[in-house]
């Protein structure tokens, strides 16, 4: 902008007095008589085109040092041409794109306009004054025609300001651009003006002149700082939007929009309340919805779609304005070096004798331009790197949320070969990946172009011996690819290793419970040490020897570059190397560093981009779930239609392998019925059910559906979030039709035992709740939805018999809540199955029997045998009539009563059929207003819609503060506390540290050394005019270069390898320990994401990038600090600037320090929620389809991304708030150090222009790194909160020590197994109810004892209490007389065995999931196998025990999995065995066999303790121990207790068994 005054000065170099005389700042001066050829005069004719006055268009004078009074106008009237074809442009935009609102001009509008009114009047005067001064030729003269041009663009200019006002809440940027070119070219017109002294020839021009400038300037300031009236455009706001959306151009060039959030987040800390909101085209939902067009074009267009494509259609269009802003950027970079060159031959013609001294507006004109070209730079880079976050951040989104989409669309083959923890890795790092690439690829075409630019600019200064660099240049890149490659490679197996342990973790931390329970702690510990130290940080080390190397041949790049070719230049010619052609040269060397270091990068991040390119393409094409499986119709209304029809149905899970699950299935239901299925396990009773869900691939045949459905899984799939919100599941709340579903569902109980009854938050993967209580919230979530179509998975296998019994009445049977529903129950339990109208019974994939109760135990087939197997006693349960109220306890239960009483049942039934079910659902004709109500109350309930979403669940009333929310996430605020660095250096070695130092502060000296050497050359060579002692020079100026890069290479391998790597691996080490060591409480309260949070990104980063981001930060705090030193050693006047600008910029670094720190923490903790939805999702992605809920939960992920980009924008946009105030205060150190050497040059100092040259070279560099300093403060700050989030988890209380060396117990403990309670009392957590209140017991040596109760009763407590899981409030528990409090945990651990409740498998062989410290040899794994009815299954599986278990176990049955836990109790040589509901998963019939297994010689020896649901397993314990709310009611023999008629009678009772 400053160029006018520069352009071509090199014209004026003849020896006249007057041009150095006229050559002041402001164009004052004293010479007078310099003819009279001022503006206003003109000749008589022409004598050049368009110009009537003598000197001609010049462009300079020949009389004075200014420009001539023609060409003085060009810059006006461009000005003006600007103004008409921008303003027509802007014009045409407000008029038609913008609706006007009804805003009221107020005064400030009226002053604006009316001011520009009198700019109008006062050029006109002056064009006035013009042509009465031109004479005849007035109208062929450029400058009547410029101030013409003026007036009429000023009126466009009128129209804009008028249109803005009702259209746009900010100043347009055509007229704020207008007036700022305009005082621009009125300020160069002006000096000229007093140049040629027209304040003395024609005062009223001149004053006329003044005053257009001055209103020039006010209506400027008008326009731009003179916000408008907020509170007219009320209307227009939305709330919490982001002020970039109105904000004004040089707002949006300056970041000031930025400013008030970075003043707020100075006063205080900023909280998820004080973030704007997004800007629409920035909402996940937009981008979301843009790749996913895009995407789709992809698929219908191409063979192989390719990701970039669509990234490219839906995100590219800022992306590709950015680089239009990067070439500004890269040209201005380049004009400083010329503009340097300037410099030095001004300071030259000063300080050489015999040159004539050039004038003083020359060398001001180039610092001012130094300046601007400075500044200009700065904001083009910025808004380059603006546009280029906001596309990272559009694509994150989009692809997060596509991500999301097709993680509820992926087929089970799709999904089989991506565990949870890779689908998240998707999303958590490839798609992170593609965000960070849009930073580099630009560079990809800028970085050559650069070079290219710098290859020019140094031919002008050295002629051919560039090519000499260049062939340095060429040598080099081979070399930097060769340690890109094997870097890259490092970075792949990095990569694989890390999600190896990642995936570890997350199973580590998912199976806590049992890996306590087992005492397998240390072989899981060895397995994850095993992969962090021997082959994560190996692999790192390698990383970091490569990183070192890497640096070194970085860094000797420019420098040898350099060097070569002014070695070539000497040695060829004869013209001396002087300081003109140095400094420019190195400075230009040192823009060349950035695209050559970069370039490397930019080809890693283009690799890894590309790699995860494909991972993501590969995801998003995965297959299906296939769309026709399951063809849907609308409801029926009669009971007794078909709702479900498989017709010659086959089905497998797997469509590329041809095993098939289920051969030609025919199956219908119809609506009022309960179908039953049955079988053993394994025989794929839950695969037909998927199979109408269409989760299963279809072969052939056809399922059709009547209507909505609800699905029960087997393993009920429980949100992180409220009961209450689990059961209402997104549907409208309906307060009557909840009470009476959750009574049904016998959850009142419940409520009044969790601490906020429905309102209590389960934590993830419904973590608080027990088993049954689980099951149940699952089924009142399917009864609350009213579907049509129940498909329910053995949903009464986990609760008690009598809770059993009581859903059977109130739910499932003909009498239950959904008896006009049709209801498919998968089941083992066989009191359903007398209620049922029809049962089928699976076998080996295929239906072997089906038909009603009655006909089936007619047939005396499987289905009666199965009847049978479980007891005559059981039997009982036919009677659906409870007969307990009348009191007859003679209750007889032969089958043929059983039968009688169905028949009569039956024909009641269908007596009152009409009745019961029409008062459900009016039929067509008889309604009367009494069922009309009662219908609407089941019929109203209409799908959740997605507008009524209003973020997450969770949000919807926290009046109270609940016991059970979850704790948020902790948050430290504010400064990182000094003793976490402090640690960190510990950790890392304090001596390394030290050493890294002295390198670090050597390596900067070393390089400034070979400057001033270099100085010192040129210096001598100007003064003798040729180039004397070449070889000395060279080769001291080269020992220089290689010794800095060398210490370089040294400081970076002190660095990684015995600075950062020391530290991870002990900060990693001690967290893994401390977690492995944490009571089991500590998972219950902690989300697994929050602990895989702090294992994934914080080890990474304390792994990757702190040791990166401290290098950047000492070397950039080492270059300032020398630079200034420089500076100031050079121009003494500059030492008056260092303390404002250190004081502005410590000001903006606080300013900046304090809101970033907070935006990137804000950032951070919002984005494990994504995580943690997206993998909660995953577990329940039968659930979600089935209930057809895909929108809600997209929803909900969208409303979670945009929650952390929120966040995530103002901290970028914070980065750039910065840099470019920063960047300023560097523009003003060059402003300072050019300015003050002209200064003192024209002084006559005597400053050399090898020191100027000098001075400057280094001053131009420290924009850089006074940039990345803050930037690297701010990194540091970001990325030691991992050391402090590790360190805060290292330091986690621990549960009692593992091994008490004092006190160890017998190495044959406990030989006898006598198991004694003492008055013990335990509760889970500080703060929490007692779960067991004084039980006292006492178990004899093998005795077999029962133990039940309600739901809740504290049965899994007391098995937890045996192991220490949870310890005791008062009170103790002895085995064999040994307190159990007194001796390690994992010596007690260790001596018992127990069945777990929830069978927990690894991912892995089924050899580490039987054992997995490789303790026991193949025969016992295989007997134990045998015993547990496995061995046949597993020998049929590929490898034997080497077979592969998939994540979780999902490739075999519940039940399966729950005979691996028997086997692995068995392997345990423990005399007490403890079995919690161990069998509750699995058909009647293996669970008659494995009673036998333990019943027989093998456990006789062995006390047993069994936690039952199903009463009838127990009955022929040794004693039962009866528990009621945490205490002991009854303990005694089951027939003493069924005698007693107490709490245990009513238990067999509501069981339905025989009493007698």
């Amino acid at each position: 902008m400053a160029t006018p005054m520069g352009a071509g000065f090199d014209g004026g170099g003849s020896a006249q007095r007057p041009l150095f005389d006229t050559g002041s700042f402001t164009g004052h001066h004293r010479v007078f008589g310099l003819g009279r050829s001022g503006y206003l005069s003109a000749t008589a004719h022409l004598k050049e085109p368009l110009c009537g006055n003598e000197e001609g268009w010049g462009p300079l004078s020949p009389i004075r040092y200014d420009f001539t009074p023609c060409f003085i106008d060009v810059w006006v009237a461009s000005v003006a041409a600007f103004g008409l074809l921008f303003g027509a442009v802007a014009v045409w935009w407000l008029a038609v794109w913008r609706r006007p609102t009804d805003v009221a001009k107020d005064w400030h509008f009226w002053t604006k306009q009316t001011l520009l009114v009198l700019i109008v009047g006062d050029i006109a005067a002056q064009l006035g004054i013009q042509i009465a001064n031109y004479g005849d030729i007035w109208f062929q003269d450029f400058r009547v025609w410029t101030t013409a041009v003026t007036i009429l663009s000023l009126f466009v200019i009128f129209t804009i300001q008028w249109l803005e006002h009702s259209r746009l809440r900010n100043a347009n940027g055509v007229v704020l651009f207008y007036w700022l070119f305009l005082l621009i070219a009125f300020a160069v017109k002006l000096r000229s003006l007093i140049s040629q002294q027209l304040y003395i020839d024609n005062k009223p021009y001149f004053i006329t002149y003044c005053i257009g400038f001055a209103l020039s300037a006010v209506e400027f300031a008008f326009e731009w700082l003179w916000p408008k009236k907020s509170d007219a455009y009320e209307v227009l706001t939305e709330e919490g939007e982001c002020p970039i959306e109105y904000a004004t151009v040089f707002s949006l060039l300056t970041f000031s929009w930025m400013t008030p959030l970075m003043k707020h987040g100075y006063k205080q800390f900023l909280t998820e309340e004080d973030l704007w909101g997004l800007a629409k085209k920035d909402s996940t939902h937009e981008t979301g919805s843009a790749f996913d067009k895009s995407w789709q074009h992809q698929l219908n267009h191409r063979k192989h779609p390719s990701l970039w494509l669509a990234l490219f259609h839906a995100f590219g269009g800022p992306y590709m304005l950015a680089s239009v802003f990067k070439v500004m950027n890269d040209l201005s970079a380049f004009t400083q070096p010329q503009l340097l060159r300037l410099l030095i031959s001004f300071v030259e013609s000063h300080s050489r004798e015999g040159l004539e001294p050039e004038p003083v507006i020359k060398g001001a004109a180039i610092a001012l331009a130094m300046f601007a070209v400075g500044f200009f730079q700065t904001t083009m880079i910025h808004q380059y790197f603006q546009l280029s976050f906001v596309t990272g951040m559009r694509i994150k989104g989009g692809l997060t949320s596509s991500i999301y989409r097709k993680a509820l669309k992926l087929s089970n083959e799709g999904r089989s070969s991506k565990t949870t923890g890779d689908i998240v890795n998707y999303m958590a790092v490839d798609a992170q990946r593609l965000q960070d690439l849009t930073q580099f690829a630009q560079q990809l075409w800028s970085a050559p172009f650069q070079i290219i630019i710098c290859m020019v600019s140094l031919y002008q200064l050295v002629g051919w011996s560039m090519l000499a660099g260049i062939g340095v240049m060429i040598f080099m890149i081979p070399i930097n690819g060769l340690i890109a490659r094997y870097m890259k490679n490092l970075q792949k197996q990095q990569m694989k290793n890390k999600d190896a342990r990642s995936r570890l973790i997350a199973e580590i931390i998912n199976n806590m419970k049992s890996i306590k329970l087992y005492a397998w702690g240390a072989a899981f510990m060895n397995k994850l040490n095993f992969i962090r130290n021997d082959q994560e940080l190996k692999n790192l080390r390698k990383i970091g020897a490569g990183q070192a190397f890497a640096n070194f041949t970085w860094s000797t790049t420019p420098f040898l570059v350099s060097c070569c070719t002014f070695a070539v230049f000497v040695l060829t010619g004869d013209e001396p190397l002087t300081t003109e052609i140095v400094f420019p040269a190195l400075t230009l060397f040192n823009l060349l560093t950035f695209p050559l270091a970069v370039l490397p990068m930019v080809i890693t991040s283009i690799i890894e981009a590309s790699v995860a390119a494909g991972r993501l393409t590969a995801y998003l094409i995965a297959e299906e779930v296939q769309d026709d499986a399951v063809v849907t119709k609308p409801a029926v209304e009669e009971v007794g239609e078909e709702t479900i029809l498989i017709k010659d149905g086959t089905f497998s899970w797997n469509r590329h392998e041809n095993k098939n699950v289920l051969h030609d299935i025919n199956f219908s239901a119809n609506k009022g019925e309960l179908t039953c299925i049955v079988g053993r396990v394994g025989m794929g009773k839950s695969s037909l059910l998927q199979s109408m869900l269409g989760d299963l691939w279809k072969v052939n045949g056809e399922v059709v559906v009547h209507g909505s459905v609800a699905f029960v899984s087997q393993t009920p799939w429980i949100m992180n979030a409220t009961v209450k919100e689990n059961i209402i599941f997104g549907y409208r709340y309906d307060s009557s039709f909840y009470e009476r579903t959750v009574k049904a569902c016998a959850l009142l109980d419940d409520f009044t035992q969790l601490p906020d009854g429905d309102e209590t938050v389960v934590g993830e993967r419904g973590i608080s709740l027990s088993g049954g209580q689980k099951a149940r919230v699952a089924l009142a979530r399917a009864v609350y939805a009213r579907a049509d179509v129940y498909l329910l998975d053995d949903s009464l296998s986990a609760v008690d018999s009598h809770v059993g019994r009581h859903l059977i009445d109130n739910v499932l049977g003909p009498k239950g809540l959904l008896s006009s529903k049709t209801r498919i129950l998968a089941t083992n339990s066989i009191p359903v199955l007398s209620q049922s109208d029809y049962i089928c019974l699976l076998r080996d994939g295929e239906i072997a029997e089906r038909g009603t109760y009655r006909q089936l135990v007619a047939m005396r087939g499987l289905v009666a045998e199965l009847i049978n197997t479980t007891g005559r006693n059981d039997s009982g349960s036919a009677s659906p009539v409870e007969s307990t109220s009348s009191g007859s306890d003679s209750e007889t239960s032969t089958v043929m009563e059983t039968e009688r009483a169905l028949e009569k049942d039956e024909m009641e039934e269908a007596e009152e059929r009409l009745g019961t079910l029409q008062s459900i659902r009016p039929g067509p004709g008889n309604s009367s207003t009494q069922t009309k109500q009662r219908s609407s109350s089941m019929a109203t309930l209409r799908r959740a819609s997605a507008s009524s979403f209003r973020g997450p669940r969770g949000k919807l009333h926290d009046e109270e503060s609940p016991k059970t929310k979850q704790a948020k996430e902790h948050l430290e605020q504010g400064k990182v506390k000094w003793s976490v660095y402090l640690e960190y250096a510990k950790t890392s070695n304090l001596g390394a540290v030290a050493v890294y130092m002295i390198t670090l502060i050597t390596a900067q000296a070393a390089q400034i050394a070979g400057s001033f050497w270099l100085k010192e050359w040129a210096d001598k060579n100007t003064e003798t005019g040729r180039n004397p002692d070449v070889g000395k020079y060279i080769g001291i100026y080269f020992a220089f270069g290689i010794g800095a890069a060398g210490l370089t290479a040294v400081q970076t391998l002190i660095l990684w390898i015995f600075c950062s790597i020391e530290a991870s691996r002990k900060l990693h080490e001690r967290m893994a320990t401390a977690i492995f060591r944490s009571p089991m409480s500590f998972f219950d309260v902690t989300p697994a994401g929050r602990i895989l949070n702090r294992f994934s990104s914080d080890i990474y980063r304390v792994d990757e990038v702190l040791a990166r981001t401290f290098q950047m930060l000492f070397s950039n705090l080492a270059r300032s600090g020398f630079t200034i030193a420089v500076i100031s050693y050079t121009v003494p006047a500059f030492l008056t600037m260092i303390l404002p600008l250190t004081a502005m910029y410590i000001y903006i670094q606080r300013y900046y320090l304090r809101t970033s720190r907070e935006l990137k923490r804000l950032d951070s903790v919002s984005r494990s929620p994504i995580y943690a939805h997206f993998q909660e999702s995953l577990g329940g992605i039968s659930t979600i389809r089935a209930y057809r809920q895909q929108d809600r939960f997209e929803h909900e992920n969208e409303w979670r991304v945009d929650a952390n980009l929120k966040a995530y924008f103002p901290s970028i946009s914070a980065n750039r708030w910065l840099a470019l105030r920063l960047e300023f205060i560097g523009a003003v150190v060059i402003l300072a150090a050019a300015g003050f050497a002209v200064i003192s040059v024209a002084g006559g100092s005597g400053l050399t222009p090898g020191m100027v040259g000098l001075a400057m070279s280094y001053a131009l560099q420290i924009t850089t790194s006074l940039n990345w300093i803050v930037r690297q403060t701010v990194e540091v700050e970001t990325n030691i909160v991992s050391v402090e989030r590790v360190l805060e988890y290292a330091e986690l209380p621990s549960e009692a020590p593992e091994i008490i060396h004092r006190n160890r117990p017998p190495v044959s403990w406990p030989a006898r197994g006598e198991v004694e309670f003492n008055n013990y009392s335990a509760r889970y957590r500080e703060g929490l109810d007692l779960v067991l209140k004084n039980v006292s017991l006492d178990i004899k040596s093998h005795e077999k004892i029962g133990v039940v109760g309600r739901t809740g009763a504290g049965k899994s407590s007391l098995t937890l209490a045996l192991f220490r899981i949870i310890e005791p409030d008062t009170g103790n528990i002895n085995i064999d007389g040994i307190n159990t409090s007194s001796i390690g945990l994992l010596d007690l651990r260790r001596r018992l065995a127990i069945i777990p409740q929830d069978a927990a498998l690894f991912e892995g062989t089924i050899r580490d999931n039987l054992d997995p410290g490789h303790v026991h040899d193949d025969t016992e794994l295989w007997s134990v196998l045998e015993h547990a009815r496995l061995k046949d299954h597993v020998a049929g599986m590929e490898g034997g025990l080497e077979a592969k278990i998939h994540e979780g176990g999902s490739n075999l049955s519940q039940g399966q999995r729950q005979l691996v836990s028997l086997a692995r109790a068995m392997l345990t040589p423990s005399n007490i065995l403890v079995l919690d509901e161990a069998t509750a998963a699995v058909d009647v019939q293996t669970d008659a066999m494995l009673q036998t297994t333990l019943r027989s010689p093998l456990f006789a020896h062995r006390t047993i303790i069994t936690v039952a649901h199903r009463i009838n397993t127990i009955l022929d314990s040794d004693r039962v121990v009866v528990l009621e709310k945490g205490e002991v009611v009854e303990f005694d023999a089951p027939l003493e207790l069924i005698k007693k008629r107490g709490v245990f009678y009513g238990l067999v009772k509501e069981a339905g068994l025989d009493t007698e």
